[in-house]
């Protein structure tokens, strides 16, 4: 049994293009992961976004131990990152993707920022190991002062997409799956998620079944940022695609579909822009963290536009080197005037699992001291 939750709607979530304090990420480490590599392949990755960010916001970098943060310290330092604008905290992690297992930041009614925690069991795999990171939360909130609050579901920061004024988007097959929340019905979920994160409006997208994520490149059962984004209160960025071929098709048709047919927390209709997604195949072998699943060379991913951070003054989107990359930067521009969009590649990533958004978690402005 969870901690009880408030009984009002003490908290709201911010949007994510609200201002930000900080950007955390979690440092690749060859501890990571049971094969030789993967954070060789990922720390360009990295340095590349730790610098970008750091023009515009604090990046706070979670290390995996005392040795682990000093070597952090002397590549940023390498790599020109603005030293005054990156903080390495040493918090012993087991992988890279902060935006799931990390806090999920909310205000108070007086401005105060609260962690949210929301017990992360690597996504539903039961061989995942977790145990450092489902522990992140907590250490940041002590790191911080901050008070902490616990959800009444599993779920992961990349399967909650809010508009910041009441509404919430999600993939039932992701949230409402078995995996996580056995038992849990859709009402039970709402009751949670409305209380820790301030929401009186659900639109909910269908996903897809566990089986086909897999054969999709993925291994998080159709989180929200791999389907949609808000871009303003009532306005969204659908994945779409043209290419029949493409196995990713019938679910983001499926998708499409919901979200004309629904509304934002006001009972206006939903503005649905596509967005473009590539149908990009690994390079390498793909190894999903925690699973016993492998994909050969030349096996899909999980790739996609609406996987990108929006902080301060920029917009980071993962690129792949496909045609598509130009005319989904320039969409995303057009709904983010006023901020750089700088394109990150995101192949190596991508193949384990996961972009820019999942890689990145914001730590919204407080409006007034915890």
């Amino acid at each position: 049994m969870y901690p009880s939750i408030p009984s009002r709607q003490l908290y709201r979530m911010p949007a994510e293009w609200e201002p930000h304090e900080a950007v955390w990420l979690q440092w690749p480490d060859p501890e990571m992961r049971s094969f030789p590599g993967y954070a060789r392949k990922l720390l360009s990755t990295w340095l590349e976004m730790a610098a970008i960010l750091a023009e515009h916001v604090t990046v706070r970098i979670a290390a995996t131990s005392p040795a682990a943060a000093e070597e952090i310290k002397r590549n940023c330092a390498r790599f020109g990152l603005r030293q005054g604008r990156v903080e390495v905290h040493v918090i012993p992690i087991d992988d890279v993707w902060a935006r799931d297992n990390g806090p999920i930041f909310v205000r108070d009614s007086g401005g105060a920022l609260i962690v949210t925690e929301w017990n992360f069991n690597g996504w539903g795999v039961p061989t995942a190991v977790t145990d450092r990171d489902r522990k992140v939360p907590a250490a940041i909130a002590a790191l911080y002062g901050m008070e902490r609050q616990v959800g009444g579901i599993v779920t992961e920061g990349g399967a909650l997409e809010v508009n910041g004024t009441g509404t919430l988007m999600a993939t039932r097959s992701s949230i409402l799956n078995p995996n996580r929340n056995p038992g849990v019905s859709q009402q039970d979920a709402e009751t949670t998620l409305s209380h820790l994160l301030g929401i009186s409006n659900f639109i909910w997208l269908s996903g897809a079944p566990p089986d086909e994520c897999y054969r999709l490149g993925d291994a998080t059962d159709f989180h929200i940022d791999l389907a949609g984004r808000f871009v303003g209160r009532n306005v969204v960025l659908a994945n779409h695609t043209d290419d029949t071929s493409d196995p990713h098709k019938p679910y983001f048709d499926q998708h499409i579909a919901e979200l004309k047919a629904a509304a934002d927390e006001t009972g206006a209709p939903l503005e649905v822009i596509e967005l473009p997604c590539p149908q990009m195949r690994s390079v390498s072998t793909v190894r999903f963290s925690g699973t016993s699943f492998t994909a050969p060379p030349g096996s899909l991913t999980d790739a996609s536009y609406s996987n990108y951070l929006v902080t301060n003054g920029l917009v980071l989107v993962p690129v792949y080197g496909r045609p598509e990359d130009e005319r989904a930067k320039a969409i995303i521009a057009e709904h983010f005037p006023g901020r750089e969009v700088v394109g990150i590649s995101a192949i190596s990533s991508t193949e384990q699992g996961g972009a820019i958004h999942c890689v990145t978690q914001q730590q919204p402005m407080a409006t007034r001291a915890s």
